[in-house]
């Protein structure tokens, strides 16, 4: 989801559908790279807590974030892993083509 252009529709239903797994919940705050306030869906994975996070009105996919729930050889219970933010997306001709009007 983090690299794809799907409509909102798709997205959505993706993410209803990933809110069914096991294990997975529902987080109804939070916060990408670039502030950006949205929901997500999360996950804990050897003691890593990764949130998907989207849009609540359009359901676009905003960014990820992830910080321990425990601690672990990484670092200490509730240390940031990553963070990331999907701040534009454009469909170009052929790889290595750049969106109109970007800055290489």
């Amino acid at each position: 989801m983090s690299e794809s252009i799907v409509p909102a529709d798709v997205a959505s239903a993706i993410w209803r559908a990933a809110a069914k797994i096991p294990g997975v919940v529902l987080v109804k705050d939070s916060v990408d790279a670039a502030g950006r306030h949205g929901e997500a869906v999360a996950h804990v994975s050897n003691g890593e807590l990764t949130e998907y996070i989207f849009d609540r009105n359009t359901h676009l996919f905003l960014g990820e974030r992830g910080y321990l729930v425990k601690g672990t050889a990484m670092g200490k219970a509730g240390m940031l892993t990553g963070t990331s933010a999907v701040l534009s997306r454009a469909v170009v001709n052929k790889i290595g083509d750049l969106p109109a009007g970007a800055r290489a």
